[in-house]
């Protein structure tokens, strides 16, 4: 399967771990807002391969694996830390906008007439805070990596977005044990911290 992203064909290639996760995240929740939230996931990625686009840095392959979307880039492509931020902050920005769109039909146009338009910008609104996160493998965790790496090493900058990972992976366990104590266990939570936790 292979994707245009310019005027280049770009391979995309799916992980059977990819499968595994969607899989759990279909049990965690109804089929129809699972199926939207991947909607969205896609457009949300979209906002980094136009970013890509923009500063042609087309890449060699796509994969999608347990933690989303992972594009690798062709080899000897350099971009500088300005245009490395931006793109990692390009998907965000495509999620909120949809939340901001979304929110508008909602209470201005529709008149809460639709259910569904509340929860799309609810899901859009999640997934964009959520991917702004400083976890590693997350569009906040690059950001963060590099803007360290304008002012310390790359070897420093990895080893405080590992720390940064981790306090949130902590945080997050601790949260969702402590909800599932008290309310019982809740599967979309523990997917969360799984999916942190692949992505530390």
């Amino acid at each position: 399967m292979t994707f245009a992203v310019g005027r280049r064909r770009v391979p995309v290639s799916v992980s059977v771990y990819f499968a595994g996760m969607a899989a759990l995240c279909f049990a965690a929740g109804p089929a129809w807002r699972i199926g939207l939230g991947l909607l969205f996931a896609a457009l949300h990625e979209f906002g980094h391969l136009a970013a890509m686009a923009a500063f042609r840095a087309a890449p060699k392959r796509i994969c999608l694996t347990t933690a989303g979307m992972r594009i690798e880039r062709a080899p000897g492509l350099s971009l500088n830390f300005r245009q490395e931020i931006a793109i990692a902050f390009a998907g965000p920005v495509v999620s909120l906008s949809l939340a901001g769109l979304f929110a508008v039909l909602h209470f201005c146009v529709l008149r809460s007439a639709f259910a569904i338009v509340f929860d799309c910008a609810a899901l859009n609104l999640g997934f964009g805070l959520f991917n702004l996160l400083p976890v590693r493998q997350l569009d906040g965790g690059r950001a963060l990596y590099f803007s360290l790496c304008r002012r310390l090493s790359e070897p420093a900058a990895s080893r405080v977005c590992l720390a940064a990972s981790l306090i949130c992976l902590f945080l997050a366990a601790a949260g969702t044990a402590f909800l599932c104590l008290r309310q019982g266990v809740n599967l979309s939570l523990v997917v969360v911290v799984v999916y942190l936790a692949v992505c530390c």
